[in-house]
């Protein structure tokens, strides 16, 4: 019966499929770069973090608000549920831009985060409206 299941196991994993479930929730840890976005970005299964030199966003809870990995890159979106007292985000935004490499941004509010493509809104000067946007590299 130990070659069968080993066998089942190499199947899959030849296939692609490997041994992780669709179902499981992502986890990741990144390393920002540059003056703003030094510091690291922390998501676990069910907390998130963002220390950066101009915000820092302690270990909190989150839902997720957008998930899309079907392509090539990968995009995920998190609403914080409460954040500390130095956190400028309410929602943080990662896309993948290539193996290791991420775009991360983060907006101050939730309607900052959907209405981010409307003219107007990017590249905005009022504080309501100002995104950070960290090229960040996945550790993991």
């Amino acid at each position: 019966m130990r070659i069968g299941r080993a066998a089942v196991l190499a199947f899959v994993v030849s296939a692609g499929m490997g041994p992780v479930h669709a179902d499981a929730p992502f986890t990741a840890a990144f390393s920002g770069t540059g003056r703003a976005c030094s510091g690291g970005l922390f998501v676990r299964t069910r907390t998130i973090e963002w220390n950066s030199s101009f915000s820092v966003c302690k270990r909190g809870r989150y839902e997720v608000l957008e998930e899309d990995f079907a392509g090539d890159h990968g995009r995920i979106a998190f609403r914080l549920h409460a954040r500390s007292r130095q956190c400028r985000h309410e929602v943080i935004e990662a896309e993948q831009v290539s193996t290791y490499g991420w775009s991360v941004q983060g907006y101050p509010s939730l309607e900052a985060y959907q209405k981010r493509t409307l003219p107007g809104w990017r590249n905005s000067p009022l504080d309501e409206r100002l995104v950070l946007s960290c090229p960040m590299t996945r550790l993991d």
